[in-house]
């Protein structure tokens, strides 16, 4: 682990953990500790944190919600970051909306759904922040956030600015331009809805909730679906012809509701997940010859 002293450097006006467990930061509950965990308040904040990992060449990694995330028994040798109160603003004129990376999505729903705005109801349930879900391209009933995305604010490394519109941002199927540039930093999105009656997008998402209740495992720890659908079948189709539902390494199952799920029964560790998500690829690739792959990713 880095030194304590060195903290004494890192000065923001946000949050410095030194030491800090992800399992509580991962909705899966698994992973060791991180050097350090910073929440910086502001783009003052975030400046710091950069610099800082610049000047002492240390990595860092900025998490959302800790979902789709895999962070190793080991830990992490670097800082963890955490976009805190300035990032999480909703500003909406007429159908465009801008919305901080931090927003949770479900904030972001209940926002739009008020004021009657509609575009994003077939993410609901989706545990992310804004960030996270453009990062990814959150995808859920056939519909995708790119698809409501008119241009993204960033920030790289060395503290630069970045302003890029919906064709650059390299949007595919759960995957953006971010995802292959780690040092780049969403701060803020302007995403394009469209009025609705309240009552509608009410309804809609009613709809949306209780098809996720019924399919999806949510009273568990997980860290949501673990691999890509392949272009033929879905993975959770294919994982479960391959008789994979409830298979169990230590404290990690698949999930009896959803075979496109693993969920922590409590004390599952990193490596127990990954030792199952070899044996699922395994038998789905002897039954199907189909090479799964993962969307989960692993820190």
């Amino acid at each position: 682990m880095m030194q304590i002293k060195e903290n004494q450097q890192l000065k923001i006006k946000g949050r410095v953990v030194i030491g800090q467990s992800m399992k509580e930061l991962t909705s899966i509950k698994i992973g060791g500790e991180a050097d350090y965990f910073a929440v910086p308040q502001d783009l003052d904040d975030l400046k710091l944190v950069l610099s800082f990992c610049k000047e002492k060449d240390i990595p860092f990694f900025v998490i959302g919600n800790g979902t789709k995330l895999l962070m190793r028994d080991e830990g992490f040798k670097g800082v963890i970051v955490k976009l805190g109160e300035h990032f999480k603003s909703i500003k909406n004129n007429g159908r465009q909306t801008r919305v901080g990376a931090g927003v949770d999505l479900s904030t972001l729903i209940d926002f739009t759904t008020e004021r009657g705005f509609s575009g994003l109801e077939s993410l609901s349930g989706v545990p992310g922040t804004i960030g996270g879900a453009i990062a990814r391209n959150a995808s859920a009933f056939g519909e995708d956030i790119s698809q409501r995305v008119l241009s993204v604010k960033a920030l790289d490394k060395d503290n630069n600015y970045l302003t890029l519109s919906r064709e650059a941002l390299g949007f595919g199927y759960r995957t953006s331009i971010f995802l292959n540039n780690r040092d780049w930093i969403i701060i803020e999105a302007e995403l394009e809805l469209w009025p609705r009656e309240k009552e509608e997008i009410v309804s809609r998402l009613e709809e949306i909730r209780k098809k996720k209740v019924l399919s999806q495992p949510i009273s568990f720890a997980s860290a949501g679906c673990i691999f890509k659908n392949p272009s033929s079948y879905s993975a959770g189709f294919l994982i479960q012809e391959a008789g994979c539902l409830g298979m169990k390494v230590g404290g990690a199952q698949v999930s009896l509701q959803h075979a496109n799920f693993i969920i922590n029964k409590g004390n599952a560790t990193a490596r127990d997940v990954l030792r199952l998500i070899q044996e699922i690829k395994g038998k789905v690739k002897d039954k199907f010859n189909i090479s799964l792959e993962p969307e989960l990713e692993i820190i």
